[in-house]
């Protein structure tokens, strides 16, 4: 008597293939995802306006932002939103760009 295999399709060959690729999408995804704290974003480089005190704040306050940012205590995001931050002060103490 010959036994037969009752395999359920959960079990075949597609279905492992099917959840190998779900698998290398899922790690995908989380790399995509994930990239800002893989790759640091581009720093921008404070120009000169013509104001040595607007000049002086920036210098102080983007350099305080960029230091945060080389130190890991922010990420790119809230990098971002510190910058026009410290930017929006300097200019509305010292009168903004000419």
């Amino acid at each position: 008597m010959a036994q037969e295999t009752d395999t359920h399709f959960l079990d075949g060959r597609g279905a492992r293939i099917v959840a190998g690729a779900v698998f290398v999408f899922s790690l995908g995804m989380i790399g995509f995802l994930g990239r800002e704290n893989f790759m640091p974003a581009a720093e921008e480089t404070v120009q000169s306006t013509g104001n040595p005190e607007l000049d002086a704040c920036l210098q102080e306050r983007v350099g305080a932002v960029d230091q945060m940012r080389a130190d890991g205590v922010i990420n790119a995001g809230q990098y971002e939103q510190f910058r026009g931050r410290a930017v929006a002060f300097c200019e509305g103490q010292f009168g903004g760009t000419p």
